[in-house]
């Protein structure tokens, strides 16, 4: 029994580890590489813990009890090590990313180096693997409990993976893990310690790895010190991590900050002066928003309001105001040089405020401080719905991270502040005067971002209860290309219709600024997003037109996945940074899928197979390696869309992944430790799934339809609220999602366990396959539609289930028959 105890806690401690570091490498690759590039970790994990289970199966020798617990010690040893030195040489490897703007397809050089990185990481993933397989296939009889420990440990990682980026940064939260993991290897050696050189050895990595993190913590010589791998970054004089992004702010700029500047009034703005400095403060080394030196002197920062994105306050005096993302505080200090009275302004990053009212106050003139700015750090779609108060401007400017969230892609993560149902608590929450503001990239041969800004608004408006949104509504752009390839537009959006006298008056500030009015009520249209808005057909224009602009939902929130497959080879798309970004993340997400199916044929599948004929190893049936396969797949499509659908309801990507994940995991591991406990006879095996099978079936499609009403009815609770409700629906699902897999290892095992390690491969072959598709699925159909298809794969599984039972009992009944 002691020796159990052990087990199961160094099972618990390698799988925290390897979970916690498989987000800690999502936000790395977010800032070393572009944040498309974060979906590499999924797979890279899944694809190394399916490999380490071939290696298992093709060494038989490895399942006795003692010799695997002499392969796991010595295995947890060499991966306490491994986590630090894959690290440190990942960081030597130049970047290869596909960068904006750029027309060129990925070399030769640059695919061999993201095959090296892809093989350099997986070998954490591999030996931890080695480890899971060994425990499963070696103590078959008690897998329930094994995959009890493996599942709530990696629960655990979740929380873990939060606290280690919040407190120690990201190369510091991988260098912790390696002394976590030199923890398990203790447990793991400890059986009779100093007796053994592995527990001296274990001893060894864990004095290593706990110097590498202390030297590191008091003189740091391992950093990230890059602009996504092309160049060195520039004087960094601030950085802090936290499980958002990395935030880093650069020495001060004397130049002025503008997004589109009127070019009327630039030589105006040069030659009043005014205070300039500005420091550009950056998320993940490429989103950029300023913190403008400011000394309370409104006339030195008047300047401001000579930007597109400033526009609603030259329409309505001493607006009261909400502030979107205000990020380094510049839309913020553009409210107030316009009279506003008061600012609310809510940032959902709290390492953002943390620069601007620490380090940088004095800079910013305690802008964050001030008695008519009120911060708020929450998410601003949540915040919004639970606010009982109305504002004259609510202001959202170029809101957008690039980086990586829930999903692991910029262009394909889900964002609630730009879909439909936003739009409609935007407009709830407007005063009778009150204008929503929202400015975002233009461009004029195909203004596909500003065309699904435009029908995502206007539904939000309908969805409000306005019947011709077409009257509310309208359009400036700045034409001349900025720091992007594009222009830039904003959209007015007011609760009232613009009446002729305020369409004169917009025509007027328009033409003094040199903008142009591509849309307001009464003039005619010119350009395709003033003729979309015009004709009253929409649903006509959208279906014909070649990019993906109809309206973001809750269900369907990716805003800026504009690209369709089709469009995925238009040459003349590539100029545009916002587009390109919308195809290279789809590339990649096709190029991770075929990448892994390549993999998995030539190390996992392959070798299974000419292994089986040649050395005449026990193989699992076909029908128990498809139901094993269908479970990973199936998985995914729940895990996936999951948490892309509780972003949108709690608000932030790291409320969701941790929530989802620690919920599912810690819930699963519950139905796995239940399942252990049923009848040690097999035979009833059957007979127990026949009734689990069909709760989870049941579960799914209370999780698929009732649930999202239930999001959609509760979003604007407080977040603790929120949160304890989104744990309570995923606590049966998780539970009942949690029996499956163990029971097939036991079933597997009941006769002969040398086939388990093959079943754990092909789980870990297939989830890759589920994760690709369940984004895949997201992004086409929605989540419910995602889900229900996740319910029709679980029922698919079902079926391979009774198969596999039915083709048993045959051969039971043919060893009798040949017995008697």
């Amino acid at each position: 029994m002691q020796r159990q105890r052990f087990l199961l806690l160094g099972v618990l401690l390698t799988t925290l580890v390897t979970l916690a570091l498989e987000i800690v490498l999502t936000r790395i690759f977010s800032v070393t590489m572009w944040y498309h590039f974060a979906f590499l970790t999924i797979s890279i994990a899944l694809m190394g813990s399916a490999a380490a289970g071939v290696m298992v199966y093709l060494r038989p020798q490895m399942l006795a009890e003692t010799a695997a617990r002499r392969w796991m010690g010595y295995t947890t040893i060499a991966l306490t090590l491994a986590i630090p030195i894959c690290l440190l040489l990942y960081l030597q490897i130049p970047s290869v990313t596909i960068m904006m703007n750029r027309t060129e397809s990925l070399t030769a050089v640059q695919i061999l180096y993201l095959a090296l990185i892809y093989v350099l990481l997986s070998i954490p993933f591999f030996l931890s693997g080695v480890v899971i397989s060994l425990a499963l296939a070696s103590w078959v009889k008690i897998a329930g409990r094994i995959y009890w420990a493996d599942l709530t440990g990696a629960a655990i990682g979740c929380l873990v993976s939060v606290a280690l980026l919040q407190f120690l940064g990201g190369v510091n939260a991988v260098l912790a893990l390696g002394v976590m993991m030199g923890a398990a290897a203790l447990v793991f050696n400890g059986e009779r310690p100093f007796r053994q050189p592995r527990f001296l050895a274990a001893i060894a990595a864990l004095l290593i790895t706990t110097t590498l993190l202390a030297t590191n913590l008091a003189a740091p010589w391992v950093q990230i010190r890059v602009s996504k791998g092309e160049a060195a970054e520039p004087n960094v004089i601030y950085e802090r991590w936290n499980a958002h992004s990395r935030v880093t702010v650069y020495e001060p700029a004397a130049y002025p900050f503008f997004w589109a500047i009127s070019g009327q009034k630039w030589e105006e703005t040069i030659q009043n002066g005014g205070q300039f400095h500005h420091s550009l403060l950056l998320i993940d080394a490429v989103a950029g928003t300023p913190i403008q030196q400011f000394d309370g002197d409104f006339y030195q920062v008047s300047f401001l309001r000579n930007d597109l994105t400033a526009l609603a306050y030259h329409l309505i005096n001493q607006p009261t105001t909400l502030v979107i993302g205000p990020g380094g505080g510049r839309d913020v200090l553009t409210a107030l040089v316009s009279g506003a009275p008061m600012v609310t302004a809510v940032e959902v990053n709290p390492a953002i405020v943390a620069a601007v009212k620490g380090q940088f106050a004095d800079f910013a003139g305690h802008l964050y401080d001030r008695p008519d700015v009120n911060v708020q750090v929450a998410d601003a779609r949540g915040f919004v719905e639970r606010s009982a108060d109305q504002y004259d401007v609510i202001q959202a400017s170029l809101i957008d991270t690039w980086a990586a969230g829930g999903s692991g892609a910029f262009a394909l993560s889900e964002n609630s502040l730009y879909t439909r149902e936003a739009f409609q608590t935007y407009y709830e929450h407007l005063s009778d005067r009150g204008i929503t503001t929202v400015s975002r990239w233009y461009l004029p041969d195909r203004p596909a971002e500003t065309l699904r800004l435009v029908s995502t608004a206007m539904a939000g408006w309908q969805a409000a209860g306005v019947s011709d949104p077409r009257q509310h509504i309208a359009v400036i752009a700045h034409l001349t290309a900025m720091a992007q390839t594009e222009g830039l537009s904003t959209t007015l959006l007011k609760r009232t219709p613009f009446t002729p006298e305020d369409v004169a008056a917009l025509q007027e500030i328009a033409e003094s600024m040199g903008y142009t009015v591509l849309y307001a009520p009464g003039l005619a249209p010119f350009e395709e997003v003033g003729q979309f808005i015009a004709q009253p057909d929409h649903a006509a224009f959208i279906a014909n037109y070649p990019l993906d602009i109809s309206p973001a939902t809750d269900d369907r929130p990716f805003f800026f996945n504009l690209v369709l497959f089709g469009d995925l080879l238009d040459a003349s798309l590539s100029g545009s940074g916002v587009y390109r970004t919308s195809m290279e993340s789809i590339f990649i997400l096709m190029a991770v899928l075929a990448v892994s199916l390549v993999l998995a044929l030539l190390f996992i599948l392959l070798p299974l197979g000419l292994s089986t004929r040649r050395k005449l190893l026990k193989r699992p049936s076909s029908w128990l390696l498809a139901y094993v396969g269908t479970l990973g797949l199936a998985f995914m499509l729940v895990e996936i869309p999951t948490i892309q659908r509780l972003t949108v309801y709690l608000g932030r990507p790291v409320y969701s992944l941790t929530v989802v994940l620690f919920s599912l995991l810690l819930f699963s591991g519950l139905g796995s430790l239940w399942s252990s406990t049923w009848a040690a006879n097999e035979r009833r095996i059957p007979g127990q799934m026949g009734r689990v099978l069909p709760a989870l079936l049941v579960a799914l499609i209370f999780h698929a339809i009732v649930s999202s009403w239930i999001l959609q009815a509760t979003i604007g609770w407080s977040l603790p609220l929120r949160l304890g409700l989104a744990v309570t629906l995923l606590a049966v699902l998780g539970f009942f999602m949690g029996i499956p897999f163990p029971v097939s290892i036991r079933w597997a095992g009941r006769q002969e366990s040398g086939g388990v390690p093959w079943l754990w491969a092909i789980n870990g072959v297939m989830s890759v396959m589920g994760s690709a598709l369940a984004t895949a699925l997201a992004i086409h159909v929605g989540f419910q539609m995602t889900l229900v298809v996740a319910t029709a794969v679980y029922g698919l599984a079902g079926f391979f289930l009774l198969r596999e039972f039915s083709q048993a009992a045959s051969g039971e009944f043919s060893v009798e028959v040949a017995a008697s």
